[in-house]
């Protein structure tokens, strides 16, 4: 079984709202989630993960406490949408938008 090269990660804050209407795709739900990782999958097979993570959480580790730090310092709008640890979009995201993130690293990759 081959590793996954692109780790996909939705990063969000449940706690704020940058918006205050219906502002895009709601990633904190499970079904959300699971729809991009079926899309990512079908386009790039197991060469893709996606994984979503709320800084909302009560316990975070020290990792997540110094992202939720830096997301405020620098001012960014979340959803985050990163790959391989990469910030490829802060603010509101789609399915099709994770694609096209993750076909630009492929060709960074090459």
């Amino acid at each position: 079984m081959t590793e996954p090269i692109f780790a996909v990660e939705i990063i969000d804050d449940t706690s704020r709202r940058d918006c205050d209407a219906d502002c895009g795709t709601d990633w904190s739900s499970a079904e959300m989630v699971a729809l991009a990782g079926e899309q990512v999958e079908r386009r790039f097979g197991r060469t893709a993960t996606v994984e979503y993570r709320d800084l909302a959480a009560d316990e975070l580790d020290t990792t997540q406490l110094e992202m939720k730090r830096d997301i405020r310092q620098r001012g960014l709008s979340v959803p985050l949408l990163l790959v391989n640890g990469r910030l490829r979009v802060a603010g509101q995201f789609d399915v099709r938008q994770i694609v096209d993130a993750v076909e630009a690293e492929m060709e960074i990759s090459q």
